[in-house]
């Protein structure tokens, strides 16, 4: 059984923004304008998705492979926003091995990252070697082989998030227009950014209590911001001299001006920054559908104009693994957990759940006496004697069982691992990352001439 066929979602946001459209008393075509020029990004449409330093799955690929569509269909300037002010806890990657005809998972770190320091301030590192593959199929050896690689050749980077996102693009620079990179922490430099953030100095509380009330839409998508006069919390990260970031108050934020110390977006306020001042077409996975529609209503709740639309494009593409026949059929097969039948010998008897008919006349038995009856222990004692007794009379059935258990496990695990749908792009065939990038341009076109 192997498995390449990609599996995709798209939600399409309608029309773009109106460029007639005034926020915050201007024309959105000059907040744009002004961004343009602040990124160097050429006065032409742009189409965007980013995403955090990371081993990105297939579903994340299949934004950029979205955005790469959409801009050839607009004739827009592609833009893959590195989202580097996240925490950077190093690279690693994990890939699919056989052992004893199972499919186990094997990993590598290629660097080391530091708690709460921003990815902007990680250096670029030598990616480590990875020193021992195991038994995978060709494709995913050329593809650790391949990221190895870029990543040694995207080493001169400024930081590690910049190098990591350089490496990932490489690998697909044979099927996309290379999009124009930006940095999501220089976004708070855009003329945009700095008026929405007078705006929140202006009033921390209001700013901070609309964000509390957009929460409620979806309360684990962030923690809420303390309201308190001056010393309430804005949706920023203030980062130190040594990378690692900090929450903001609205004091800390005065103060963190003064020293020249970086102010970084929290997601909630990214995603606004970039579908109003970036994107004329912004595309999010499904995970940051969920922040842009707290931000969403954040923004109305304080300023009273809705950001613009997003597209939201995410796929499910798996590795072609095989699975034996005999392993899928072991998988289905539910044998006794050995775990009850060594606490409950009886069980490897029968087919049924639950205790035993020995095992429930001793329970039935010290329920019936009252607590702390002496006769109560006695009665446990002689049940975990019998147990023991019964384990010896039932050992060959036991091995059977844990034999039988630990097959079932093995091959309900390994399937698992074959239908998994994180592993890193760079382990996919390439004829299966270009079938993807098909799909998504075909369904473009499709968006494209029923808008």
């Amino acid at each position: 059984m192997a498995h390449d066929a990609a599996e995709i979602f798209v939600e399409h946001a309608q029309a773009c923004a109106d460029s007639h459209a005034h926020i915050e008393g201007r024309p959105l075509t000059a907040w744009r304008g002004e961004a343009k020029v602040f990124l160097h990004l050429p006065d032409a449409p742009v189409v965007a998705t980013g995403h955090q330093a990371q081993a990105w799955h297939a579903g994340i690929l299949a934004k950029t492979f979205w955005t790469d569509a959409r801009a050839r269909q607009q004739h827009a300037t592609p833009v893959h926003v590195v989202v580097d002010q996240d925490a950077f806890d190093g690279l690693s990657v994990e890939w699919p091995a056989q052992r004893h005809g199972f499919w186990r998972v094997n990993g590598h770190r290629f660097s080391e990252g530091q708690l709460n320091r921003a990815a902007l301030a990680a250096p670029a590192f030598r990616a480590r070697a990875i020193e021992h593959v195991g038994d995978t199929p060709d494709f995913v050896r050329a593809g650790l082989t391949g990221l190895t690689s870029a990543l040694h050749m995207s080493a001169d980077s400024p930081n590690a998030a910049l190098q990591i996102t350089r490496a990932l693009l490489h690998g697909v620079a044979h099927i996309i227009q290379a999009p124009r990179v930006i940095l999501a922490s220089t976004v708070m430099g855009t003329p945009f950014a700095q008026h929405l953030l007078e705006r929140m100095l202006r009033d921390p509380p209001a700013c901070a209590r609309s964000y509390n009330l957009a929460l409620q839409l979806h309360p684990r998508a962030s923690r809420s911001l303390r309201v308190d006069g001056h010393s309430s919390e804005l949706p920023l990260w203030i980062m130190d001299e040594s990378g690692e970031r900090s929450r903001a108050t609205a004091d800390s934020v005065r103060a963190a001006r003064l020293n020249n110390h970086s102010l970084l977006p929290r997601a909630s306020l990214l995603g606004v920054l970039l579908r109003t001042t970036l994107a004329d077409r912004f595309t999010h996975g499904l995970g940051g559908k969920i922040y842009e529609q707290v931000s969403n209503d954040w923004i109305m709740r304080w300023l009273g104009w809705q950001p613009p639309n997003f597209d939201v494009v995410s796929a499910t593409l798996r590795l072609p693994l095989e699975i034996q026949h005999d392993q899928a059929m072991l998988a289905q097969h539910q044998p006794h957990s050995f775990r009850s039948a060594w606490c409950d010998p009886d069980l490897t008897a029968t087919t049924q759940a639950g205790p035993s008919a020995r095992r429930r006349q001793f329970l039935q038995s010290m329920a019936a006496l009252p607590r702390r009856d002496p006769q109560r222990r006695k009665l446990f004692q002689e049940l975990i004697a019998d147990r023991q007794a019964r384990r010896g009379e039932f050992a060959h059935a036991l091995t059977q069982l844990r034999t039988s258990f630990n097959a079932h496990t093995q091959a309900r695990q390994s399937i698992e691992v074959a239908m998994r749908r994180s592993w890193c792009v760079a382990l996919h065939p390439p004829q299966a990352l270009k079938a993807l990038h098909a799909h998504l341009c075909n369904r473009a076109q499709t968006v494209h001439h029923s808008a």
